[in-house]
C-alpha cells in the first residue's frame, strides 16, 4: 500500500455546481485547483468569493492557477488570412515553431509584438483562450503577470485567500511580481520549461510543481524528461506531479498499464502529491478516482 500520497483535483467550470460539488465532496481529494483560463461568465470577484465559500464548506484548500507567461491565443482568428494574436508579446530567434493543443504545429514566419504569421496555416480557425507553445532557437515572452492574473491576486487578497499556482515560472522576478500584489501569497511554482529547470538548479524557490504536459514539449519530447522530473523532486521533496495522469481514460473505459506504470515510477522517484488535469476531472473523474484507489492499494 502506498503511503503519504494525496490527490489534487482540477475543478470543473463553476457554472456546473453539481460537478464541482461531486469533486469537492470526494474523500480522495485533499485539495483543488481552479484554472483561470476557463470562462465562467462571472466576475473575478464572484469567482473568488465562490471559491472561498466552497473551500470553507468542504474544508479543502483551493489554489488559483495564474497563467503568467503561458502563451494563449487572445482572440479567434482564421490564420489563412490574418495573424494569430497572443496574450503576450514575444521575441523569437528562428527557427521557431508554434504547437497547438490539438497536436498540430506550424513554422513561424514572422512575429510583431503579440502577433505571429505561420507557414501552411491550419484550415480551421484557432480559438481564443487556447494555450500554445512556441519552441524556438531563443524565445523571450515579454512580461509575466497578465491583467487577469493581477485582478485575481487583488480579489484573493480581499477574500484572504493566498494559495497560488504560478505558471511558467522562469525567473525570480516572476515570484516578486506576485508578492508585490499579494505579499502573503503562498506560491507553488509550476516548472514547465528548460528555463524553469535552470532556475531551480541555481535557486531554492519554495514549493514546486512538475507540470509534465508543457515541460515534456518544451524540453524536446525525449528521454531527458526523466532527468528533469528527478531534478524537481530533488529540489523539493513536497513537489506536485501534475498532468498526464490517467489520460488513457480519454480513449478507453479503463486505465491502461502505461498509466499505472507511470504513476508508480513517479512514486518511486519520490513524488507523493499528484494532480488531475482538466479533461480527466471534467469527463472521467469517477473512473480516475477508482484507478487512484487501485494505485494506492497496489
Amino acid at each position: 500500500m502506498k503511503q503519504g500520497c494525496t490527490l489534487i483535483a482540477t475543478l470543473p467550470n463553476l457554472a456546473n455546481a453539481e460537478m464541482v460539488r461531486n469533486v469537492l465532496s470526494c474523500p480522495d481529494i485533499s485539495e483543488a485547483r481552479i484554472n483561470t483560463g476557463v470562462s465562467t461568465l462571472m466576475s473575478v470577484d464572484e469567482v473568488v468569493a465562490t471559491l472561498k465559500k466552497l473551500s470553507t464548506e468542504y474544508s479543502k484548500r483551493i489554489w488559483v492557477d495564474l497563467k503568467g507567461r503561458q502563451l494563449r491565443i487572445a482572440r479567434w482568428a482564421d490564420p489563412r488570412y490574418e495573424a494569430i494574436e497572443l496574450n503576450h508579446q514575444v521575441e523569437v530567434v528562428y527557427p521557431a515553431k508554434i504547437y497547438f493543443r490539438n497536436g498540430g504545429c506550424r513554422n513561424i514566419l514572422r512575429t510583431r509584438g503579440n502577433q505571429i504569421l505561420v507557414d501552411s496555416p491550419p484550415q480551421e480557425a484557432v480559438g481564443a483562450g487556447q494555450s500554445v507553445n512556441i519552441i524556438a532557437k531563443e524565445l523571450d515572452v515579454i512580461g509575466y503577470l497578465t491583467e487577469l492574473d493581477k485582478q485575481y491576486l487583488e480579489a484573493m487578497s480581499r477574500q484572504e485567500m493566498n494559495g497560488v499556482f504560478a505558471s511558467f515560472v522562469e525567473r525570480l522576478e516572476d515570484l516578486s511580481d506576485i508578492a508585490a500584489i499579494m505579499p502573503k501569497a503562498e506560491i507553488v511554482s509550476k516548472i514547465e520549461s528548460l528555463k524553469g529547470i535552470e532556475l531551480i538548479t541555481k535557486n531554492r524557490i519554495g514549493t514546486l510543481m512538475a507540470a509534465r504536459d508543457d515541460l515534456y514539449l518544451e524540453s524536446g519530447q525525449n528521454y531527458s524528461m526523466l532527468k528533469h522530473l528527478e531534478t524537481i523532486i530533488e529540489n523539493d521533496s513536497n513537489a506536485i506531479c501534475a498532468s498526464r495522469i490517467f489520460t488513457s481514460l480519454e480513449k478507453r473505459e479503463h486505465v491502461d498499464l502505461a498509466d499505472f506504470s507511470d504513476l508508480t515510477l513517479m512514486y518511486n522517484l519520490g513524488y507523493r502529491r499528484f494532480m488531475l488535469c482538466d479533461n480527466i476531472c471534467n469527463y472521467h473523474f469517477n473512473e480516475a478516482i477508482c484507478a487512484w484507489r487501485e494505485f494506492l492499494n497496489g
